[in-house]
């Protein structure tokens, strides 16, 4: 027979269940400001961690994950295939076959990829996984984290406005960097649409005098009557029509940069004025007889062959060589098709944030603006990724939306670029054999499909048929 406690006992138990209390009281506020601070690190991380579990194929997402998505609790379907829907389409497969075998081989994984949110924009993330298995060996639940890392991705594959990681562009980003703390003349040569002013700026914008007046002149667009008072400026009646004085664009310029564009354009009797300016380092306006100091960094472009003008009589040789102190040579597009992804994928996004939505590019359609010549360069792939966008009407950018001329000759030669693409034979590609490539050439699609001796629009059609 049990005894009853008395009252003193129930006492004492109230007092040991109350101070239970107020130590869960205490755990309970100690748990939630370690929650809101470790919120703070992964927002500050850029860092999200996430937890699947196998058994119920249930997938949470800590609030970073969603913020990174663009996404909400209410908007995510909490699954593993919900998960794949916000991977870029061209990412999927690669990403379901890692984190597959992870799982399968008990090795986990470390991979970037990309993500496409809703309004269009890509993002890079840098995923982590392991996974816990029971005694039994069977997968119980997968755990990774899933940080941002867009800004760093942009920084190693762009410069200052400029997209590129082909070994030129990256070799030309690094002389930039050189360029920009000094005062020497440069000269940019390359074909028209190939970013020649984003360079100059770039000089400016990296250099001592970013802060300082950048001034463009192009020496073509204006008639030869006009361009000497534009260069130099003029005093008042110094002809018809010179109703005030007028600064010119080098007085404008001055502590900073001038960029003459098309200098090869210049007519040949300015030239010798153009010499004696930099020569002197003082401007005298038309009209005027003062000499007025001017400290000017002069970077000039052309879109062909100075040096070939030159030989031919059409400019100055000592004019050349003043100019011509560190000269830069932007390559075509056609010589630097690696880059062209990036630059679509960059071109859709500034569409994006324009309020001009886009669910992306298929590989069909990304591999013809692979394939094609590109004469206008850079500047005619823009305009057709803006065709395209017009044409698809939000939806995800096909084949079909892409102008005649991109869409003719996938498999023929690239005109050109010196290089002969077979057309493959009805099964010839094998996803063993894409399989192996890509793996040989670490997911690199255009190696890849150099090795498989095919066109990289084949490989791209295959991947969009076959996800591997």
């Amino acid at each position: 027979m049990h005894r009853k406690p008395t009252y003193e006992e129930l006492l004492a138990r109230v007092d040991e269940l109350e101070a239970e209390v107020r130590r869960l009281e205490r755990s309970e506020v100690d748990l939630v400001k370690r929650t809101a601070l470790l919120r703070e690190v992964e927002h500050l991380a850029l860092l999200g961690h996430w937890e699947l579990d196998l058994t119920t194929d249930t997938l949470y997402w800590s609030d970073e994950i969603y913020r990174i998505f663009d996404l909400s609790p209410d908007e995510f379907g909490a699954t593993y295939e919900a998960f794949l829907d916000t991977v870029h389409p061209h990412d999927r497969s690669y990403v379901n076959r890692a984190y597959t075998e992870s799982v399968r081989d008990a090795t986990g994984y470390d991979i970037v990829h990309r993500l496409l949110l809703r309004d269009g924009t890509v993002k890079y993330v840098n995923e982590r996984c392991k996974t816990e298995y029971g005694d039994d060996g069977r997968a119980l639940r997968s755990l990774g984290t899933v940080q941002d890392i867009t800004a760093r991705v942009r920084a190693e594959h762009g410069f200052a406005g400029m997209i590129g990681r082909t070994a030129k562009m990256k070799e030309t980003f690094a002389l930039i960097r050189e360029l920009a703390g000094l005062t020497v003349p440069v000269l940019i040569q390359g074909e028209s649409g190939t970013g020649k002013e984003l360079v100059a700026r770039a000089i400016h914008s990296e250099g001592p005098r970013a802060q300082q007046p950048f001034v463009a002149v192009n020496c073509s667009a204006l008639p030869a009557g006009l361009l000497e008072s534009e260069l130099f400026g003029h005093v008042r009646g110094a002809f018809t029509g010179a109703l005030r004085d007028k600064k010119g664009r080098f007085e404008l310029a001055d502590g900073g940069t001038l960029f003459l564009d098309e200098v090869a354009d210049l007519p040949f009797e300015l030239q010798a004025k153009l010499l004696r300016v930099l020569e002197a380092g003082s401007v005298e306006r038309v009209g005027d007889e003062r000499a007025l100091s001017i400290d000017v960094r002069v970077v000039s472009a052309a879109n062909r062959s100075l040096k070939r003008a030159v030989e031919q009589g059409g400019f100055r040789d000592d004019l050349y060589y003043r100019l011509n102190v560190m000269p830069i040579e932007l390559p075509p597009l056609r010589e630097r098709r690696n880059d062209i992804p990036l630059l679509v994928e960059h071109f859709l996004e500034q569409a994006a944030r324009q309020g001009q939505r886009s669910r992306g590019i298929n590989s069909d359609a990304l591999g013809a603006m692979v394939d094609h010549p590109w004469p206008g360069n850079v500047r005619e792939l823009r305009s057709a990724v803006q065709y395209a966008l017009i044409k698809a009407k939000g939806a995800v950018i096909e084949l079909s939306h892409l102008s005649a001329d991109l869409r003719e000759g996938l498999d023929s030669n690239a005109a050109g670029d010196g290089r002969t693409r077979a057309a493959p034979g009805p099964g010839k590609l094998t996803a063993d054999a894409v399989r192996a490539a890509l793996a040989e050439t670490g997911g690199n699609k255009l190696r890849a499909a150099k090795l498989l001796g095919v066109g990289r629009a084949t490989l791209y059609r295959f991947l969009g048929k076959n996800p591997l």
